[in-house]
């Protein structure tokens, strides 16, 4: 993989010389005002990523993968998977490019129907820096730029799209879903909830013991590592023994090592922690050390969706101890506005695993889906 720059004008033009040089598999890694130093180069500055042609021949040797065939390894084809994380980061630089146009252009050049998705997202709650950017593309879509590839929705000459089936797509490139327990290639189907104090992380546990496990007839077992509370591991003992399935609570590393061992017969494990408020940092930091010595262990960061925009940044970047893979939200039947977990689902760019809702169990639990987590936020 090798990286270089491009100097223009515009960012469009850096991009239209990396092209005619690299090809259009080059990928868009920044950009930015050119330094001081270059901006007799040009005004604006692109870093763009290219395969070196040896790597390309290895990326093109292994083919591409079957939709139908059996999935390759994740560590088959780091290259491909490299490419795949850059491409990423393009679409979102490509969005943040339009972003800034809008902006320089002033908000008396947007289209009726730009100014009604933004105003949509904004009274969805969604962060308004986020909301910009996607009204912004938007907009884009709809003039059919062409940055944005062939994901525009022409419909005829004079004729401008609908900005709803737009706004739809620029939501579903943003959001994911994988409500899966436990990682592909581990032996033991592991996962491990954490979060903030009042999160629900035990009640969700239990309903995911019921309908990942009983339901699926998986055999489960769970462990609890919430010996911060007094008798904080008890209730979750108690369901455990109305359920019928194993349960042990555990305080150290060797603990955890031991009831994993035990509990490499079953097909599921749950895994409960205590909540930690900002105070509890150092506890934290113990137990997120304790859990990272497994990596077979999936860690759900499970979070209110009432929580309000700038404390569910805070908590979610003071859990990235503890490494999760993918975000759980609860509490979905007292939230007024699904906004601020949509926002933090694409600033992580985490999917989402599971919704909660309420103290049935199993009932008020759901597997998270694309259409589920748009039509949350859009109502």
């Amino acid at each position: 993989m090798k990286l270089k720059s491009f100097f223009a004008g515009t960012v469009e033009a850096a991009l239209g010389l990396a092209r005619e040089e690299l090809g259009e598999e080059a990928v868009l890694v920044d950009s930015r005002k050119a330094p001081p130093e270059a901006q007799h180069l040009g005004q604006y500055e692109v870093v763009v990523a290219a395969l070196d042609p040896r790597e390309a021949e290895k990326v093109s040797a292994a083919g591409p993968r079957s939709a139908e065939g059996p999935k390759q390894p994740p560590e088959a084809n780091p290259l491909e998977r490299e490419l795949a994380e850059l491409r990423r980061q393009m679409e979102r630089l490509r969005a943040a490019v339009w972003q800034s146009g809008v902006v320089a252009r002033g908000s008396a050049a947007a289209l009726p129907g730009d100014r009604e998705a933004l105003g949509t997202l904004l009274e969805a709650g969604l962060d308004p820096p986020l909301a910009h950017e996607i009204a912004a593309c938007v907009e884009a879509r709809r003039v059919g730029d062409p940055l944005l590839g062939g994901d525009s929705l022409r419909v005829g000459a004079g004729r401008l799209p609908d900005w709803r089936p737009l706004l739809k797509l620029e939501l579903e490139r943003r959001i994911h879903a994988e409500p899966v327990l436990g990682r592909p290639e581990a032996a033991l189907a592991a996962a491990a909830l954490v979060g903030p104090p009042g999160s629900g992380k035990t009640t969700t546990l239990v309903k995911l013991a019921v309908r990942q496990g009983l339901e699926k007839r998986r055999p489960v077992r769970i462990i609890s590592m919430d010996n911060y509370r007094v008798a904080g591991a008890e209730p979750l003992r108690t369901y455990a023994a109305i359920l019928g399935v194993g349960f042990r609570c555990v305080d150290s590393a060797a603990a955890l090592r031991q009831a994993l061992a035990e509990a490499s017969g079953k097909d599921l494990v749950l895994i409960d922690t205590p909540g930690f408020a900002p105070e509890d940092a150092e506890a934290a930091a113990e137990l997120a050390e304790i859990l990272r010595q497994y990596p077979e262990l999936e860690v759900h960061l499970t979070l209110a969706a009432t929580t309000r925009n700038a404390d569910l940044t805070c908590a979610v970047d003071r859990f990235e101890r503890f490494r999760p893979s993918k975000l759980l939200f609860t509490r979905l039947d007292e939230a007024t506005s699904f906004g601020p977990a949509f926002s933090e689902a694409v600033r992580t760019a985490k999917p989402v695993s599971f919704l909660a809702g309420g103290q049935r169990i199993p009932e008020d639990l759901e597997e998270a889906g694309r259409e589920r987590l748009i039509g949350l936020l859009l109502g």
